[in-house]
C-alpha cells in the first residue's frame, strides 16, 4: 500500500508540474491572459504554491537525511 501511495504522490506531483509548466508557456506566448481564464488562474497560483511548499520540504529533508551513496567522497573512490 505504502508503495502504491508513494506512486500517486509521485504522479500527482508531476501532474503539477507540467499543469504550471502548460499554464506559464501559455502566458508567455499570449495565447491567453489570466483575465481570461479566470478561475484557472487562481487553481494554478495555488498549485504554485503548493509546489514551491512541497519542494522547500523536501529540500529540508533532503538536507537533514542525506543519502550516503550520494557523497562526493564515494563517487571519486569508484572512480565515477
Amino acid at each position: 500500500m505504502s508503495d502504491l501511495f508513494a506512486k500517486f504522490r509521485l504522479a500527482f506531483w508531476a501532474l503539477v508540474a507540467a499543469v504550471i509548466a502548460l499554464y506559464a508557456i501559455g502566458l508567455f506566448l499570449g495565447i491567453y491572459s489570466p483575465l481570461q481564464l479566470g478561475l484557472l488562474s487562481f487553481l494554478c497560483l495555488g498549485l504554485v504554491v503548493l509546489f514551491t511548499f512541497h519542494e522547500l520540504a523536501l529540500r529540508r529533508e533532503l538536507k537533514a537525511h542525506p543519502d550516503p551513496g550520494a557523497d562526493h567522497a564515494n563517487r571519486e573512490r569508484r572512480g565515477w
